[in-house]
């Protein structure tokens, strides 16, 4: 019996991150001018997330405001996300592995003009401001922020957990 074969959505994500991954490897070893005499080139860094966003803090007592700096034509998914299988942008406190909440108000995500079904998928691009209260940050602790970055051509890279760094007031 011949039945049309269909990718549910999680399929077709697995399928984008590792296109994506495969053409940004690609494309690290194609232009590499680090390519010794012999004329093999390696790479080393995986494309993830962390290569294109990075958060910073700045702290007002126990508040603040993280800002998300994410590369040109590059974006993250806003909090809530938009389908249940793409991954929100989330603040978190870390320590040992284990991680714990934050009070955070996240903005309501921009469009980012991409449609799955008839879902448009809501995103956060350069400069968004996150607002976090009562924050408390223990010794051997850090605040981090977990992000997944999708370029405007819709292909997404593996997740990322990055450090947010402190700003002086």
């Amino acid at each position: 019996m011949n039945r049309p074969f269909r990718y549910g959505l999680g399929a077709l994500a697995t399928v984008v991150i590792v296109a994506g991954a495969a053409l940004l490897i690609a494309d690290k070893l194609l232009s590499s001018a680090d390519v010794p005499a012999g004329g093999t080139a390696a790479y080393t860094e995986f494309a993830n997330s962390a290569n294109h966003v990075k958060a910073s803090l700045t702290r007002a007592g126990q508040d603040g405001m993280i800002t998300l700096h994410i590369g040109s034509g590059w974006h993250v998914n806003a909090n809530p996300a938009s389908l249940d299988n793409l991954i929100p942008s989330a603040v978190f406190i870390e320590h040992d592995g284990k991680e714990r909440s934050v009070q955070a108000d996240y903005p309501a995500g921009m469009s980012s003009g991409i449609k799955i079904g008839t879902t448009d998928i809501q995103v956060y691009e350069d400069g968004t401001r996150i607002p976090v209260h009562q924050l408390k940050i223990g010794a051997g602790e850090r605040l981090v922020v977990r992000v997944q970055a999708c370029n405007d051509q819709g292909i997404c890279l593996a997740p990322a957990t990055i450090p947010v760094t402190v700003e002086q007031a």
